[in-house]
């Protein structure tokens, strides 16, 4: 699959999550398509690293704290391109013949919303303001194949990437309608299993075992610059092992909202 051409030069790119996994790859391409990174990570160490492949600066934050990205555009914005990428998963497997949910800690809970909800919304609500101001930008949302259909082992993970897509949706909805028109587009990316943190390692063994592909980072990485190049709004592309990347369609349903 090629990389789609983007000429990046002169953007303000942030990237959540981006000291490994699909994060990493996407600052590696926007990077390499002429963009300014700055990598976001609660992992110091790892988003260092990435940076200084890059010649791009580090901001550690916990992505579910407000305060947090406050501070992040204060300091280090503003971007006119944001990839809020950042996520976790339980992680916790439950006993044999027990539903995921019975054996789900407060702890696990709150952690999981906190990241992939709340660090999807803080993180749009912060870099949006200057987008809006200025008339332009592009936001992406590292979202999930769990945000489209069922994931039985972590019902939980498959709440939260659901609601980022949900939430996706809307607000390119919202961009669509707004008084002024705007140059603004948001998109989520879709992927299936991808060899990332997010998958615990006897994970990685079930899904091999069970004869299911698991992709690279950078072929979701190569979908991140799809998007970027078609900004197709409110788009959810999928990324699957395999396959083409493609713009997954919705049934149509009866828009409650129109009075005729």
């Amino acid at each position: 699959m090629s990389t789609p051409t983007v000429d990046l030069t002169g953007r303000r790119a942030l990237i959540t999550g981006g000291g490994s996994g699909i994060g990493a790859a996407t600052a590696r391409m926007l990077a390499a398509a002429g963009a300014t990174c700055v990598i976001a990570d609660i992992d110091a160490a790892s988003a260092a690293s990435v940076a200084g492949e890059i010649d791009g600066t580090v901001a550690m934050m916990d992505v579910g704290d407000p305060a947090a990205w406050r501070a992040l555009v204060e300091h280090h914005g503003p971007f006119d391109l944001a990839v809020l990428n950042a996520g976790v998963a339980t992680n916790q497997l439950k006993p044999d013949g027990a539903l995921p949910v019975l054996e789900l800690d407060d702890e696990r809970y709150r952690r999981i919303m906190s990241v992939n909800v709340d660090g999807v919304v803080y993180g749009a609500r912060e870099v949006l303001r200057h987008m809006v101001a200025t008339g332009t930008g592009d936001v992406l949302v590292t979202a999930s194949v769990a945000g489209l259909a069922p994931i039985a082992p972590d019902p939980i993970y498959g709440l939260t990437k659901h609601a980022v897509v949900g939430f996706v949706r809307s607000m390119a909805a919202a961009i669509d309608q707004h008084p002024e028109p705007i140059d603004v587009h948001i998109s989520a990316v879709c992927p299936g299993f991808a060899d990332t943190n997010i998958l615990a390692d006897d994970a990685k063994d079930m899904i091999r075992t069970l004869g299911l592909p698991i992709m690279q980072p950078e072929q979701v990485a190569n979908t991140m610059l799809r998007a970027l190049a078609e900004r197709r709004n409110g788009a959810q592309w999928v990324v699957w092992a395999g396959r083409d990347d493609e713009a997954y369609e919705w049934t149509p349903v009866i828009d409650l909202m129109d009075p005729a």
